[in-house]
């Protein structure tokens, strides 16, 4: 591709609100479907390195959503199976874990951090709770065993969901479940699927998109050029249709999978 074209593609990728197909870029910019989809995900690569660093701090409000692994159901009643019960999985619905900073009354920042997983899971919670919120923190989760620990790290606040969406003191998770609904138009009206090997960029790229909502396009694609341009040669995703394929991007026992 021609710098014009790359400039063009990621001009293109930053005026979608809600995210960018391959099918459309390639047809925006008269290339072929490979190219855009690797363009793509090379964007999506460079702006899943700002989770590493990111610290959150405040009011955090933090969640689980499944997502991913869509089965088709039986025609008839009667062959159908209760999908939510573990026997019934076909182990390819997967867990984003996020945490979200609650935006304070004259402080601009947003940051949302993402982290796809096998399942909620208490360990993963508590490292990543400990790795990127700063002590004096105040937690907001539900009533998901997988939080209990938390109680140990931060100030942590419970709302039942099962009872009420907001506790009489005003405890809720609502600014992540606000990020779950980004999650879920993408998925629904721009991707229509989420592979699940790359499913741990698709959410960094949609976090950056929701932390990036107020700021001009013209700032968000030099923002994209410095990650772009900072980051060295892909050792994921080049060479990608000739037969290098990289490993199903989920994190283990909080190790992410581009530094196992």
């Amino acid at each position: 591709m021609s710098f014009q074209d790359i400039l063009a593609g990621l001009w293109f990728s930053m005026n979608s609100v809600k995210g960018k197909s391959a099918l459309q870029l390639s047809r925006e910019l008269g290339c072929q479907y490979k190219t855009a989809w690797v363009f793509l995900m090379k964007m999506r690569e460079a702006i899943s390195t700002r989770l590493f660093r990111m610290m959150l701090e405040g009011e955090i409000h933090i969640d689980g959503k499944y997502a991913g692994g869509h089965i088709k159901p039986e025609n008839r009643k009667e062959d159908r199976v209760d999908r939510r019960r573990a026997e019934n999985q076909n182990f390819k619905r997967l867990t984003i874990l996020t945490l979200r900073e609650k935006t304070s009354f004259g402080r601009g920042r947003e940051q949302t951090l993402t982290r796809v997983i096998r399942s909620e899971d208490s360990n993963e919670a508590w490292e990543m709770v400990k790795k990127h919120v700063r002590k004096g923190s105040r937690l907001h989760a539900d009533e998901h065993f997988s939080y209990d620990d938390l109680e140990g790290l931060q100030e942590l606040h419970r709302v039942n969901h099962s009872q009420e969406y907001q506790t009489k003191g005003g405890v809720n998770t609502n600014h992540v479940e606000s990020f779950f609904s980004r999650i879920q138009r993408a998925y629904v009206g721009i991707h229509h699927r989420f592979s699940v090997r790359y499913f741990d960029w698709y959410a960094a790229e949609i976090a950056w998109r929701e932390d990036n909502r107020r700021v001009d396009n013209g700032l968000q694609l030099w923002g994209m050029l410095y990650k772009a341009l900072s980051r060295p040669t892909s050792r994921n995703l080049c060479d990608y249709w000739q037969g290098n394929h990289p490993p199903d991007l989920v994190w283990e026992d909080g190790v992410s999978p581009e530094r196992a």
